[in-house]
């Protein structure tokens, strides 16, 4: 095992991230139902989401561990796939971020 992915800290980050990406799923479906409040409090957990995905990727980037290299090329590889192209991560964070900061501006 890659001593990156052994790390207590990432496996905290990793399972915090999970636990984050349950909580949404368990509720995307009910989105267009909510109140302009309860989707507010949702993107909150989005954007919380995203941050810690970023956090998580800055780790990925500086490492030198061979795992944990593997797993940044895999991000980029489905990034370009989901149309992204070769921008940037912190770029399509930052982007990310400003989307639902004005989505979140028009529920109020």
């Amino acid at each position: 095992m890659s001593k990156f992915f052994d790390s207590d800290q990432v496996k905290s980050e990793m399972n915090e991230i999970t636990s984050l990406q349950k909580e949404l799923y368990d509720v995307i479906l009910k989105f267009p139902m909510m109140s302009n409040e309860a989707k507010s409090d949702h993107i909150d957990t989005v954007k919380e989401l995203l941050e810690r995905q970023q956090i998580m990727w800055t780790r990925l980037t500086l490492s030198e561990d061979k795992e944990a290299k593997k797993m940044k090329d895999y991000i980029v590889s489905h990034a370009k796939e989901l149309g992204f192209g070769d921008a940037d991560m912190g770029t399509i964070f930052t982007n990310m971020k400003q989307t639902l900061e004005q989505v979140q501006k028009n529920l109020t």
